[in-house]
């Protein structure tokens, strides 16, 4: 009698744990829409404070090369050689709903990270932050390049 209330109880935890594990990967895949993230108004409401001139571009490619370029790629792209392992993807910089967020909602995701981005608030200094955000700027328009 035990072992059969043991079989049962066995598989009654596989199950379990196999529904949760298809609806994680369902939730996660790269088939699905990807979900909104949006920057709070205020946070997204916040002026760059550095002029998007040819040092600040220079200064941000330099730290976007040895922060963002291993999962978004040179171009921004998301094709960066880390990419192939991360779930979900990471976002075309160069896509015009990325381009069109403000300064200050691209800088809020840089600081706050949500996974498999990492937070870059203690990685990288603010002034730096904000120097990515006007290299980023650059990649607008090279979505088909």
């Amino acid at each position: 009698m035990r072992t059969n209330r043991s079989r049962v109880l066995t598989w009654q935890v596989i199950i379990v744990a196999g529904l949760l594990f298809v609806g994680a990967r369902l939730s996660y895949s790269s088939d699905a829409p990807p979900d909104e993230w949006k920057a709070p108004a205020r946070a997204a409401k916040k002026p760059n404070p550095i002029a998007a001139g040819a040092v600040s571009v220079a200064a941000g490619k330099k730290v976007f090369a040895g922060n963002c370029l291993a999962c978004h790629g040179p171009l921004g792209k998301g094709d960066g050689p880390a990419a192939a392992a991360i779930t979900p993807k990471p976002r075309d910089l160069s896509n015009p709903a990325i381009q069109s967020q403000t300064d200050g909602s691209m800088f809020w995701k840089l600081t706050e990270g949500k996974q498999p981005m990492p937070s870059f608030e203690k990685l990288i200094s603010e002034d730096d932050r904000w120097n990515v955000i006007n290299f980023v700027r650059t990649l607008k328009g090279k979505e088909g390049k």
